[in-house]
Order: structure tokens, then sequence, then C-alpha cells
């Protein structure tokens, strides 16, 4: 074993985290897979609550793959990053017609599902089958900088590679599904991204970071850009028994398969062109708080509009009956309205 997986092993058995929601024994392949994919990019403590209710509703890969996508959204609402639950959404649909709804326990197999990576792959089968495959997620990225000093971000594909070959390298033959569990435990837990806790670390004695005490400087920060800012109107419909329209948005984009208000540019004769197309009756009862939301790239200002319409009557739903995926930003407009 390495200089990390020896160590890292012991300290799992008694320190790991071993009663979330999706660990079992024996591990159970779907609600491995399904945990991997909603802990893309956010937090085991925001995931939690998230992976126990969609379990509720899907119970199964089979009961998953026969859901309608606005099903599945609706259930994923607040999670965010909704290209997950639609790549999710259809690698069930592939494995119920190409695998006869076997989740498959080949790699290749499985990166060839949509939204599947090869550290998510890897970590599946890991954790599932104990296939001998590394990973390498941001919790394991930041152990690894720290523990070789890796200089560079690991947003270039040169400093990546060399990650990739270190968590190889580590990665033992035996016991694979603990150590991958194990490595994803440090950094969730010890060596976090600020203030880690190094004292109680098990690999400290061979982290070069530690030892220089430089473990504020990996991994090697990105290099800051300026997020841009731009601000939309949502144009919230309302007919005389005060239902809402809602429209669904198209899958590729910002919110792909949710329903949202419809919105145009924060200008006073985009808003009325747009009322107009909708309905040439309606107008303009007041304006609601506006609503920041940031996304990866760019700050988004909403400025939520109620409009009241008179001709318009297609499309229309009840507030208290929603049973639809909708973004954070309209169940904070929605919140306005109660």
């Amino acid at each position: 074993m390495s200089s990390i997986s020896k160590p890292l092993l012991q300290w799992f058995d008694q320190h790991g985290r071993h009663s979330l929601p999706w660990q079992g024994c024996p591990a159970n392949i779907y609600h491995v897979w399904l945990s991997e994919v909603m802990l893309q990019q956010t937090q085991v403590s925001t995931v939690i609550n998230y992976f126990s209710n969609f379990i509720r509703h899907f119970p199964s890969l089979a009961v998953l793959a026969r859901a309608s996508e606005d099903d599945v959204l609706a259930q994923w609402a607040g999670l965010g990053y909704y290209a997950r639950a639609r790549n999710l959404h259809k690698s069930a649909q592939i494995i119920e017609q190409d695998y006869q709804g076997v989740f498959p326990d080949n790699i290749k197999q499985v990166m060839a599902l949509p939204g599947i990576g090869e550290s998510t792959a890897g970590a599946i089968l890991s954790i599932s089958h104990n296939q001998n495959h590394a990973i390498l997620d941001g919790n394991v990225k930041r152990v690894l900088s720290r523990y070789h000093q890796v200089k560079g971000h690991y947003g270039q594909a040169q400093i990546l590679k060399q990650l990739w070959a270190l968590a190889k390298k580590h990665t033992p033959n035996t016991r694979n599904n603990d150590y991958t569990q194990a490595i994803m435990d440090l950094g969730a837990t010890l060596c976090t991204r600020s203030n880690p806790d190094c004292g109680r670390c098990p690999v400290q004695q061979g982290c070069q970071a530690y030892q220089h005490n430089t473990q504020a400087e990996y991994p090697n920060p990105k290099p800051k850009k300026n997020k841009p800012s731009r601000s939309i109107a949502m144009l919230v419909y309302q007919n005389k028994q005060g239902q809402i329209y809602l429209e669904k948005r198209p899958s590729k984009g910002i919110w792909g398969g949710l329903w949202s208000f419809i919105e145009c540019e924060d200008n006073s004769q985009e808003i009325l062109r747009t009322i107009q197309r909708f309905d040439a009756k309606a107008h303009i009862n007041r304006a609601l708080q506006p609503i920041k939301h940031s996304f990866t790239h760019y700050h988004l200002t909403i400025n939520p509009i109620i409009v009241d319409c008179l001709e318009q009557t297609r499309g229309f739903r009840s507030i208290n009956q929603l049973k639809i995926g909708v973004p954070t930003p309209v169940n904070k407009i929605l919140a306005q309205l109660d």
C-alpha cells in the first residue's frame, strides 16, 4: 500500500462516515449512482435530504426510467445543476433498454452514460463492486494537491493529468471500495478548503504542504475573473382566479426543463411588447422585490412584475397545486405572492 492508503484506511475504519443514507452492505448500485451524481458540486449535508426524498419517489432504477422528466425535475428542484437530473433520467432509460435494467459493471459502458465521467464511473464501480478504479473529485484533488504540493490549478490539462497519475498511484489493490470512500471523507471532513484540521489528519507525516506550512496555498487558486452582471424581467401573469402562467424552459441552457415565468429584457419597451404579445388587454399590476441569483459565470438580477391578464386563459395553474419543477428564484417569487 502507498504512504496514503494504509494510514487512511486505518483512520477510515474508526472515523470515516459509515451511516450515510446511500451506504449499505451490500452496496445498492442504484443508490451509489444517484448519490455520486447528486454529490457532483454539492455538499453531503445538502444532498442527504434530497437523496432520501428522491428515493421515496423513485425507489428503483426501473421506476425512475418510467417517470416523466417533469416528475424527475420536480424532485430535483432546488438542488441546482439540472442537467444532472436530465442525464440521470436518460441514463435510467438507456439502462432499461440496453442492459435489461441492470446497471453495467464495465467502466467504459458506465462512462458512456450521459453525464458520467471517469471519476464518477470509478467511484460507482469501486464502491458498489470493489473494482480497482481511481477517483478524482474535488475532495481528492485538494488532498493530493496538498500532499504532493502540486503547483498550478487543476483546471489546466497538464495539472489534471498529474493529479490523475497520483490518484492511480495511491489507489490500493485491496479494499478499493473503502479507500474510495475514505479519501473522499478525508477531503470533506479534515482536509477542508479552509482551516484544515491537520492535527487529526492520518497522512500528515507525508504531507508536503503540512511539512512546509503551506496548506492555504494548495490547491493553487484558479485565476480570478470578474463575473459579469445582467438583469431580466420575469412576468408573473395572473388571471382573475389568481392562477399563474408558467412555461417549460428548453432542455438546454439554464434551468433546462424546469417551469418558469416568461422573461424578457429589463426595459420598459421590451416589457410592454412582451406583455402585448401574450395578452393584448393585460396590464401591469405591480412590481415585486428583486431576486438576486448567481451562476458559475455571471450574476443575475430578476425583477418580477405581476401582470393581470384578461384575454389569455390557457396554461394557468393554481399556486397551491404546483407539482412541477421550478427554479429556486421562481420559488422565491411565488413566496412573495402568498
